[in-house]
């Protein structure tokens, strides 16, 4: 099982027709060539060029998601149906594509745990590791970070490591609160834990003056209309593809 994250640049004032599109026009397409569930549908609030539409998904192999998108492209329906949609330009300007698989740390941490609750407001916090660091970043990240990151109100939706994309190696983080305020509120309790406080402090004795996860770059998404958030009973697998796959 794997995740893969969509990142669409739409042209100019073509953002809610992209929202629509993906989430209303597209699921019986979706569903009659077996994709798997959409997990999340987002709009960027900050922090990326606006702007800019998120999706996550979630396969079993690369295989369902070569066949999936190759009965898309030649569904005759469809093309016709993104022609008129587009009008005279594409709708779409280009896209990034990310391949996820579920971190160690998360499924760690997430044993026993119960499903992530749907949330006002989504950060996607991706941070590079050190080349050779993985296992030590997998470890501070279970008994630390993400235990405090719970523990200040945060809700961790998700954690994965980078397979393609920015940052790799590194991991993604999917966090949520119930709104902004709650966010900086539950962010600044966490960093002031003394548990978070003394992992800093060890990791900058034992790496030179480094941490084990690197600066992170983040996103701020709320989901779209027809957003939900679900990514419960995962298993890591690994894989690779360069199928890019159009809608």
């Amino acid at each position: 099982m794997f995740y893969e994250l969509r990142i669409y640049h739409p042209a100019p004032g073509r953002l809610g027709d992209l929202v629509e599109r993906i989430g209303s026009v597209m699921p019986p397409f979706f569903e009659q060539h077996g994709f798997s569930p959409r997990l999340g549908q987002w709009t960027a609030v900050a922090g990326a060029p606006a702007p800019v539409f998120v999706w996550l998904l979630r396969w079993s192999d690369f295989a369902e998601r070569a066949s999936a998108f190759a009965g898309l492209n030649a569904n005759v329906q469809w093309n016709a149906l993104r022609v008129e949609t587009n009008g005279p330009g594409e709708m779409v300007r280009r896209y990034d594509l990310r391949f996820l698989t579920p971190a160690q740390a998360w499924l760690t941490f997430n044993t026993g745990r119960a499903a992530a609750q749907h949330c006002g407001i989504y950060e996607l916090r991706v941070l590079p590791i050190a080349v050779g660091r993985t296992r030590q970043a997998d470890e501070v990240l279970a008994n630390v970070d993400l235990p405090a990151l719970a523990a200040s109100g945060t809700t961790v939706a998700g954690v994965f490591d980078n397979v393609s994309g920015p940052a790799t190696p590194g991991v993604s983080m999917l966090l949520g609160w119930s709104d902004f305020g709650h966010r900086r509120e539950s962010l600044d309790a966490y960093e002031a834990m003394p548990d978070v406080i003394q992992a800093r402090r060890r990791e900058r004795e034992q790496w030179a003056g480094e941490h084990l996860l690197g600066e992170a770059s983040c996103m701020l998404l709320e989901p779209s209309s027809h957003g939900t958030v679900d990514l419960a009973r995962t298993k890591p697998v690994i894989a690779a593809s360069s199928d890019q796959g159009q809608v």
